[in-house]
């Protein structure tokens, strides 16, 4: 159940990739997040459009603001912010998908391109290509795939695999998935979506690989070779470009993440902070805060949360924003320690 990343990627031994990565910090990946301009208009892309559930079955719509404390502005790196925020289960998946809105402080949104370093993609697996594409029309989407339809990128006509790139209410990038044969866990869900993987755009393959690994112990496989196909520059809407592959998987996570290197089309490297929308963001379980950034730092990673250090909370919890290599935003957190019984 891949989408044209494991497709087109032929196998090469590019990368030599070291045996043993170093010990990771991390427990596992939360949350694949992006910051939204509203989430009045966002939540129901995600909600009633591609039909996600809510966690919590909580409304997040009836939320309202509230103005972050001193912890939390410094932890988030803003000043006189509200927040609130909406997370959504993916079935067949073991990361969540979360948005998150900022108010009442300078915010500057930006529309990511797909080339772009720092980049994410949700990629999401689905039962019905052409249901969910008339949800999308219906609701006014926006389609990047070229010709506005889905594309099989294999070129094989006896495959039903059925792809098609489309943009969220603020520019996030989703690509939605009809694999060729739905997986048996499949048959216990009636939901829509049955799946979802992780796309990362990156600057330098060598370069991100390596700090992937020596951050928090990234298992890279070898990096495919560039290349380029006509269909798959129909999906993703990109004329001329060639693109490389690493797979790989992050520390307690099992969906597959892939990195992709562009050439071929611009790139444009961005900082963005947590409040801006259209901030792509992903949120990472640690065991040790503190070793995990000395850990994130030594790899050459920054720290964005006010006084470079990590926010720390009676009870074991604590969090801290970090950037990568990409320019893309980390939260790494403690989850608070078991009661005692």
């Amino acid at each position: 159940m891949k989408s044209f990343l494991l497709l087109t990627t032929v196998p090469a031994l590019l990368l030599a990739q070291p045996a043993a990565p170093p010990a990771t910090p991390v427990v596992g990946l939360g949350n694949l997040a992006h910051t939204v301009e509203s989430l009045d208009r966002t939540v129901p892309f995600y909600r009633d459009v591609l039909g996600l559930p809510v966690s919590g079955g909580r409304d997040p719509l009836a939320q309202k603001p509230q103005a972050l404390d001193a912890d939390m502005s410094r932890f988030t790196a803003t000043s006189g912010a509200s927040f609130r925020g909406a997370v959504f289960r993916i079935p067949g998946a073991n990361f969540g998908w979360e948005l998150t809105e900022f108010t009442g402080a300078p915010r500057k949104a930006a529309r990511l391109a797909i080339q772009d370093p720092g980049s994410a993609t949700l990629a999401l697996q689905v039962r019905d290509i052409e249901k969910m594409m008339a949800k999308l029309k219906g609701a006014g989407a926006q389609i990047v795939t070229t010709g506005g339809s889905p594309v099989n990128p294999t070129g094989n006509a006896n495959s039903h695999l059925r792809e098609v790139v489309v943009r969220d209410p603020d520019g996030f990038f989703v690509e939605l998935q009809q694999p060729d044969r739905l997986p048996p866990a499949a048959e216990s869900t009636t939901t829509d979506v049955i799946g979802g993987e992780i796309h990362l755009s990156i600057e330098d393959t060598e370069k991100s690989v390596r700090f992937y690994r020596e951050a928090f112990g990234f298992a890279a496989r070898p990096s495919g070779p560039w290349g380029s196909s006509e269909p798959v520059q129909r999906l993703i809407g990109l004329q001329g470009a060639q693109w490389r592959i690493t797979h790989g998987a992050i520390p307690g996570q099992t969906a597959d993440f892939a990195l992709m290197e562009y050439k071929g089309v611009p790139r444009q490297k961005r900082e963005m902070g947590a409040q801006d929308p259209g901030s792509p963001a992903f949120t990472m379980v640690v065991r040790d805060l503190d070793a995990a950034v000395a850990q994130w730092k030594s790899a050459g990673g920054s720290v964005v949360s006010t006084g470079g250090n990590p926010v720390k909370r009676p009870g074991g919890a604590g969090n801290v924003f970090v950037r990568d290599a990409n320019g893309m935003m980390w939260e790494l957190y403690t989850r608070p320690a078991p009661a005692a019984k």
